[in-house]
């Protein structure tokens, strides 16, 4: 009580903090009796009188209130209190109607207060039931939950842990289809992570043959999320399992001690490898990421149908006769292991339909029993090290998608034999094609044509990834695949042109992983002129990476109506280039076509990179039409020494969607809005860049206002400054305040920074000093 006391009386006056303890409970009758108050006590756990705590209750000012929030119903009971409230029946049971949707109505309700009660107060619990029985109108499904909340596990535990498997297990029951609940366990049992982007979910689905594509495997999620088994982040990008429901799901649901059929284990610390007796019975085994070296040399697993085995970074070998019996193994998946070869016993997997050995760093290459697998449908050899494919793969005809990644020979060494003649164009049924090489080696130069040829005859080809050495070769390929009416791919990944001392590397590792998720990337490296063939792909482009233009000038001389699908442009080192967007080249085209041109341009532009820029002057140039750069999301500009300024005051009428502007090393920038304008007034408005939430300003030494006195940015939350000596005072109009969590910068800049008008008190707090470390 004490305590209590003492928290009042210091939430009501800090000097009331140093009255003693035997003063203290006058003290805060004192103090209250002159307030309107509101009390809430939180966490009760024993019988109290008001008096004990000397709170006045003999004549409060009206309006003052005293809440207690308690666990138990029966302490409740003895407290005396004008009015009780049970947050089963207010909160949860307002819960569980929200979630299940209209379905609940009489006699429901009576079912769904019970629901409530049996989920013993965990909200969690209490949406999963909801999610699982929305549209559900029959009465002996709602009774059936009922009856699987009231089953007890063996063990007779009474806790969460198994009140959670009863719910999952029927929301599990309530999905759409089997296929729904193949991907929840794949996913779950696929790995330990905290999240995983939405796209890798979906691709790890359709990699181990659950869906059948894209689209389906997006359904598939968002039912899953729809059912509260998986939650979302705001930008629906990565998806994650909610509280210890992972753990749950594989422990306790996909691998119950009854029924051997999963045999699992995990971890670094897992050193030695099951007993073999636990082998024979499996129809799964997970034993990912963990510290084993050795594994069984022939252990017998009549029913194994999958054998998880990735990252076990210390595996470096497979005895000879490992996969002598496993005859109904149909997904092995070996990547990040350290096998240098395959046993010769591969061959006896008959069965097998789905094969991973990618980011196996040290195959150098595979064993020819590999033809001898013609159930194979997935063959995934990106990134490794093999030096060439063996003939024998042309006798995998039920491949659907392989992957290869190819080191080559040496240049004395005859190129045929690295991918030898008719093996690509006996797969007749692939559909996805990823071809990873070292686009400036001689032998690629010397049987790229071939292998572009035997491509092209790949009727059913839809995802394709692969490195033309030549302009004349893509022009080749679009040219074969026309004359044969292949459709469109759906997804590529094409690189043209010379990749020598190339910029990729130096691309920073998040917009690395951004471009890989990118359906239709084209990437255009030392290229001279503009051609009809880049501009034909970069139609069906939604990103695109321009790096080392010998002569472009304006990255829109490749075609306005070229970018219309373009989400994420990166440019880099094209030192001749001065503009982005020239608003003069839609005019000069619609006089070539004599016909009414559109105006609007990168309308779909969401990210833009531009690194290396030696004669940049404009992002825009001329009239900004109504809609262009409307949806742009992320702005990255660095190593542009000839940029004044980025935006406009026409380009800031379209920037409503940015959220992130980052400018690095850009000495000439003054401002980063023009201080003038075309148009002689601002347009009237409170504030432009209306959601613009991260600002980053390192080494913009010229840089003396952020935005020419025009407000932006209202609900901007972080700001970065460093090496902005010319930066020497701030606006609040500006740089709104209400909305900052963080200010970064030197702490000798923000010592002697000066505010025009008031300075907001709480900045100070939020201010960090800036480590030269977290500089690029």
């Amino acid at each position: 009580m004490e305590m209590v006391q003492k928290e009042i009386a210091g939430q009501i006056s800090s000097d009331l903090t140093e009255v003693n303890a035997v003063d203290m409970p006058h003290s805060v009758v004192n103090a209250l009796s002159g307030l309107k108050f509101l009390l809430i006590l939180v966490g009760t756990n024993q019988h109290l009188r008001l008096e004990t705590l000397k709170i006045p209750v003999s004549a409060p000012p009206v309006g003052s209130k005293i809440v207690f929030v308690a666990e138990s119903e029966q302490l409740c009971d003895e407290i005396e209190v004008d009015k009780k409230i049970c947050l089963d029946d207010l909160l949860l049971c307002e819960l569980f109607r929200q979630n299940v949707g209209e379905v609940v109505y009489h006699p429901k309700k009576a079912l769904a207060k019970e629901i409530v009660r049996m989920c013993r107060h965990y909200s969690h619990a209490v949406i999963l039931v909801a999610r699982a029985l929305q549209n559900v109108d029959d009465d002996l499904i709602w009774k059936r939950v009922l009856e699987r909340l009231a089953i007890r596990p063996a063990s007779h535990d009474t806790s969460i842990e198994a009140l959670m498997v009863n719910v999952l297990r029927f929301s599990i029951d309530q999905l759409e289809n089997d296929k729904t609940r193949r991907c929840l366990k794949n996913l779950a049992l696929c790995d330990n992570y905290h999240e995983i982007a939405s796209e890798s979910a979906i691709g790890l689905w359709v990699r181990d043959g659950i869906v059948d594509n894209q689209d389906e495997g997006l359904e598939v999620l968002k039912n899953l999320v729809n059912a509260n088994l998986l939650e979302i982040d705001d930008n629906g990008q990565f998806v994650k399992f909610q509280d210890q429901d992972q753990d749950i799901l594989v422990n306790l649901i996909f691998q119950p001690e009854e029924n051997r059929m999963f045999l699992m284990q995990g971890g670094l610390d897992v050193t030695e490898p099951p007993e073999i007796e636990k082998w024979e019975s499996a129809k799964e085994i997970l034993l990912m990421q963990t510290g084993i070296s050795e594994l069984p040399k022939e252990p017998r697993c009549p029913s194994l149908s999958s054998l998880y085995l990735q990252r076990n970074y210390k595996v470096r070998k497979l005895s000879s006769s490992f996969f002598n019996q496993m005859p109904a193994l149909e997904v092995l998946n070996l990547s990040r292991t350290r096998i240098r070869c395959l046993p010769e016993s591969i061959s006896q997997l008959v069965s097998l339909k789905r094969f991973f050995l990618n980011d196996c760093v040290l195959l150098r290459s595979i064993s020819p029993a590999i033809g001898r697998l013609k159930q194979l449908e997935v063959f995934d050899l990106e990134g490794t090290k093999i030096k060439n494919l063996p003939k024998e793969i042309e006798c995998l005809i039920n491949l659907t998608c392989l992957g290869i990644s190819l080191s080559g020979t040496e240049p004395s060494n005859d190129s045929k034999t690295v991918i030898p003649h008719g093996v690509i164009s006996s797969l007749l049924h692939l559909e996805e094609l990823n071809l990873d090489v070292d686009a400036d080696s001689e032998w690629w130069h010397t049987c790229a044509e071939g292998v572009v040829s035997e491509v092209c005859n790949l009727k059913s080809l839809s995802a394709f990834k692969f490195s033309f050495p030549t302009l004349e070769l893509l022009r080749q390929f679009n040219q074969l695949r026309k004359s044969m009416e292949h459709p469109s791919l759906a997804q590529f990944r094409l690189c043209v042109g010379n990749h020598a001392s190339c910029m990729m590397n130096q691309l920073p590792l998040d917009i690395e992983l951004e471009l890989e998720r990118c359906n239709r990337f084209l990437r255009y490296t030392n290229g001279d002129g503009v051609f009809t063939e880049i501009k034909d792909v970069l139609r069906q482009s939604d990103a695109f990476f321009l790096e080392r233009h010998a002569n472009l000038k304006k990255l829109s001389e490749l075609g306005i109506d070229s970018m219309d699908q373009l989400k994420w442009c990166v440019m880099g080192e094209c030192n001749e280039l001065e503009v982005l967007v020239d608003a003069s080249d839609t005019l000069h085209q619609e006089a070539l076509t004599g016909s009414h041109y559109k105006s609007i341009c990168l309308e779909s532009l969401e990210f833009l990179f531009v690194y290396y820029m030696r004669n940049l002057r404009n992002i825009w140039k001329g009239a900004v039409s109504k809609g262009c750069l409307s949806s742009l999301k992320l702005l990255t500009l660095c190593k542009c020494p000839e940029l004044t300024s980025i935006f406009s005051h026409e380009m800031l009428d379209n920037l409503n969607n940015l959220e992130e502007v980052t400018i690095e090393d850009c000495p000439a920038i003054a401002s980063l809005i023009s201080c003038q304008t075309s148009i002689g007034k601002v347009r009237e408005t409170p504030y432009f860049l209306p959601i613009l939430k991260k600002l980053s300003l390192h080494y913009v030494r010229t840089l003396s206002s952020i935005s020419c006195g025009l407000r932006i940015a209202p609900r901007l939350e972080r700001l970065s400054f460093y090496d902005c000596p010319s930066l020497r005072s701030l606006s609040t109009d500006e740089v709104s305040s209400e909305h900052l969590k963080k200010i970064k910068g030197e702490r000798s800049w923000w010592k002697d920074l000066e505010w025009c008008g008031h300075k907001p008190d709480h900045l100070d707090g939020i201010f960090i000093p800036i480590d030269t470390c977290d500089i690029p």
